[in-house]
């Protein structure tokens, strides 16, 4: 698809569809920093940064190519989230918040999927679609910094969007814990 491969922007790191197995960690590098960071052991894949402060704008990069993610307020009382290429503004998915932290997820070449939870104390949060039940799945690791675990069946390596989903699904969890943080 090629809306979501928009060139190589991370120098040096693979595709993600070729790079994720093993331990699979989203993680701040610093307890400043206001930037995660996907790694599969020493290896840097992909990393989400927010470059304003006080902005829910955040640059999406990996070897897949550079996305900008951010709130969308029109045509919604709850709001919704897009995911624009970097280099042209071009809107590649809206997401639209539905109940209890869910929602769903449309690209602009027509594919769909619904983010969903599962499991109340230390829940899961993960992409499924019609073809794929439950194929990238994230769950918060509890420390001092915070991080992400991610789990990715080998199923997700044959759909087009994968760079896309596990950047927004890192993005949804930031925005979670940011959220639960205010309150």
């Amino acid at each position: 698809m090629a809306a979501v491969t928009n060139g190589g922007a991370l120098s040096g790191a693979r595709p993600l569809r070729d790079s994720l197995y093993g331990d699979l960690i989203w993680s701040r590098p610093g307890i400043f920093r206001r930037e995660l960071r996907l790694e599969a052991g020493s290896e840097l894949l992909a990393d989400l940064r927010w470059e304003k402060l006080f902005s829910f704008e955040a640059v999406a990069e990996s070897a897949d190519g550079r996305w900008i993610i951010g709130r969308h307020r029109r045509g919604s009382l709850r709001g919704g989230i897009i995911m624009r290429e970097a280099g042209t503004g071009i809107e590649v998915a809206a997401f639209r918040h539905g109940w209890r932290r869910a929602g769903a997820l449309r690209f602009a070449a027509g594919a769909e999927f619904t983010w969903e939870r599962e499991g109340f104390w230390r829940p899961t949060y993960f992409w499924r679609s019609a073809e794929h039940p439950r194929f990238i799945a994230f769950r918060s690791v509890f420390g001092l910094t915070r991080r992400f675990e991610m789990d990715v069946e080998p199923a997700a390596r044959l759909v087009a969007e994968l760079p896309a989903l596990v950047l927004l699904g890192a993005y949804l969890m930031a925005m979670m814990v940011a959220q639960s943080h205010a309150h």
